[in-house]
């Protein structure tokens, strides 16, 4: 008998052993499902998290950081990660008032390549096998618990300005490519592509290129531009609008002002990065000096504020390094947030050198409040694929066109790789940095954004400074 009551002793040691062992990993698991563990690994550089705990479905008041969690969770594990800290600058109407700090991590869950590009090869009669195909500028969006993804298809040559360089199956150089995918980014359709006809051209490059999907009451848009002629042979590279539900193509008139067409050469006027206030459509057409474009209907648009004077408007290469990216999604009160990207050239070879940069925009008044430093990836991606356009890049880069908000710590950032392949990447930290530009923000109370140039000499001095590379207009 006393054997036994040992024996009982012994299972009973056990028992509460395991049932400790389990609390503590039931804790963990807890704890690790609320972030806990990068809340803390951010509280070095941010202020400590508030004790009380929130709910998404509350709304915004004051101080009180709520976000209303508007998208399916993606459930894909993170890959190639890498943590660090990213700087950034807070602006007022002086200038730059501080540097602010964060730590983030950013690691990839998604490459829609190569099966794309193997998809889409089998999509075009070219026997000879010719064509090489990359697919690029990878739009994505939640649309009725779906992942909408738009993808350009780039053929090898951007354009073939001599008849003896084209391959004997000639096609138009860009077409988009649409699929569909659940939350574990299994795809749920078959890919296809998007009938979006285009001018065909021997001089320049054609066919749709850099999509934007977007939201507008629930109806999906997509921005992109291509070459096209205006009455009087005027041509422009211009910024289109194509309506996903009804398959349309809108050429959006500005009333007041803009780009103009051309006779020689071939303006630009793209990047629009669009965004929705009390359910109209606008855009931000230009970030340094801001311009913002409100857009009642498709084909209608009318600067509604400008940070110059200036009527017609050009874009200067070694001028405007800041330039559009993905659009801009809210995120709370008056602050949305786009990811926008650099463009710079090399003072010892003019080679261009690409940067990608996080942006807050307040609204009510429009005014640029936050850019970040650039954002950081794994080497393994940037360095895991050639460059293609070699000839006029020599720096791996990513190309942000593409951006869901999942909650309001974590966004995805549909980007391309060296031109080279198309890739999903999540970013989380957002949370501590966010709350540190509202906090600072609200504090200096400021109504207008800053003088014109200082954002584009910002990015410049903190591309330069990240980079160690030498710039023009450095």
């Amino acid at each position: 008998m006393a054997a036994y009551k040992s024996v009982g002793k012994r299972w009973k040691s056990r028992i509460e052993l395991y049932v400790i062992l389990l609390a503590i990993l039931s804790l963990l698991t807890f704890l690790y499902s609320l972030d806990y563990l990068n809340t803390i690994s951010n509280s070095i550089s941010i202020r400590p998290l508030p004790n009380k705990q929130r709910s998404f479905s509350q709304k915004f008041r004051g101080s009180d950081y709520v976000f209303n969690a508007r998208n399916p969770k993606i459930l894909a594990e993170d890959k190639f990660v890498v943590h660090y800290t990213t700087g950034g600058g807070l602006f007022n109407s002086s200038g730059k008032i501080v540097d602010v700090h964060a730590n983030m991590t950013t690691s990839l869950v998604y490459s829609f390549s190569p099966m794309v590009e193997n998809k889409v090869a089998r999509m075009f009669p070219d026997p000879a096998k010719q064509n090489v195909f990359y697919a690029n500028s990878p739009a994505v969006t939640w649309h009725k618990n779906e992942l909408i993804a738009i993808l350009r298809i780039w053929l090898e040559e951007e354009r073939y300005d001599k008849p003896e360089k084209r391959p004997y199956n000639f096609f138009h150089d860009n077409y988009f490519y649409m699929q569909k995918f659940d939350q574990h980014l299994n795809p749920i359709t078959n890919g296809s592509i998007l009938g979006i006809p285009s001018p065909k051209s021997d001089s320049f490059g054609d066919g749709p290129i850099e999509p934007r999907i977007f939201k507008v009451n629930n109806k999906l848009l997509v921005t992109y531009n291509t070459a096209v002629h205006f009455p009087g042979q005027l041509v422009m590279d211009y910024t289109l609008i194509w309506d996903f539900a009804n398959s349309e193509i809108t050429v959006p008139n500005i009333t007041n002002g803009g780009v103009k067409p051309t006779r020689w050469g071939m303006p630009r006027d793209k990047h629009w990065a669009a965004f929705t206030l009390d359910g109209v459509l606008h855009f931000v057409h230009n970030l340094d000096p801001l311009r913002i474009l409100r857009c009642p209907t498709k084909a209608t648009c009318s600067f509604i504020y400008k940070g110059d004077s200036a009527q017609d408007i050009k874009f200067p290469d070694f001028k405007y390094h800041l330039r559009g990216g993905t659009p801009f999604e809210h995120y709370d009160g008056p602050y949305y947030i786009a990811v926008a990207h650099g463009t710079f050239f090399k003072q010892s070879n003019s080679r261009r050198k690409y940067s990608t940069h996080i942006v807050v925009l307040h609204v009510k008044p429009f005014r640029i409040v936050y850019i970040s430093d650039d954002i950081q990836v794994s080497p393994d991606i940037m360095e895991g694929v050639p460059i293609v356009r070699h000839q006029y890049i020599e720096d791996a880069f990513i190309f942000p066109v593409g951006l869901i908000i999942e909650d309001d710590d974590t966004f995805y950032l549909g980007v391309h790789v060296n031109d080279y392949s198309a890739v999903l990447l999540r970013i989380r930290g957002l949370r501590m940095l966010m709350r540190r530009v509202i906090d600072l923000d609200k504090s200096k109370r400021t109504v207008t954004g800053p003088p014109r140039g200082t954002l584009q000499q910002f990015l410049l001095d903190s591309v330069s400074r990240t980079s160690g590379i030498l710039l023009k207009g450095s």
